[in-house]
């Protein structure tokens, strides 16, 4: 199975100011015509790694119900070990467990250790496909305090996802105050 190299440990505390210069300087990120202060267009800051036990299947999942457009597809031993997939406004990667890089699936059942949110211009339309594809609603579609209208669902592959459509034009500080005062309201009633 393909290792990563582990670069030597660097004792930072020793390093005289000029190094520190030196390798801040050539370890910047780079703008240029793909890249920006290090990061690729169409990439935001955060782009999680899934793990999941049918990784060909998610691809083909993700590409159906969320429109994903698929960037990369990297195979090791007919295995999908990392594909890139740019769902329009952030990119997701995924691929199977490896115990070579400490990797392990999404547990059996309903449980979650992590839940995706995401934003697309029809949340009806994505859950009924997400439905057809074989996935769990957990939430049904409502309209929420936030703006949001909404639905949870747990895809065919072990990952929950938080499927919304802002309906409401609002700020985040109206949405986060609405959220607030509901949350408020729910305490007083149990």
């Amino acid at each position: 199975m393909f290792k990563l190299p582990v670069p030597p440990a660097r004792t930072v505390d020793r390093m005289t100011e000029q190094q520190m210069t030196e390798h801040t300087a050539s370890h910047a990120g780079v703008t240029g015509r793909y890249t920006t202060d290090g990061v690729p267009h169409g990439c935001t800051s955060l782009t999680p790694f899934l793990v999941v036990r049918d990784a060909a299947g998610a691809l083909d999942f993700y590409r159906t119900v969320l429109g994903a457009r698929v960037v990369d597809v990297t195979e090791m031993g007919g295995v999908v070990v990392h594909a890139d997939l740019d769902l329009g406004h952030g990119h997701l990667q995924l691929g199977e467990a490896s115990p070579d890089f400490g990797t392990v699936p999404p547990p059996e059942g309903d449980q979650a250790c992590y839940s995706m949110g995401f934003y697309c211009p029809d949340v009806d339309a994505v859950v009924a496909r997400a439905e057809r594809a074989g996935a769990t609603v957990r939430e049904p579609l409502s309209t929420f305090v936030s703006g949001d209208r909404f639905a949870s669902i747990r895809d065919p592959f072990g990952v929950r996802w938080s499927i919304m459509t802002r309906v409401e034009d609002l700020s985040e500080a109206e949405s986060g105050r609405r959220v607030a005062e509901w949350a408020a309201s729910q305490q007083t009633r149990g």
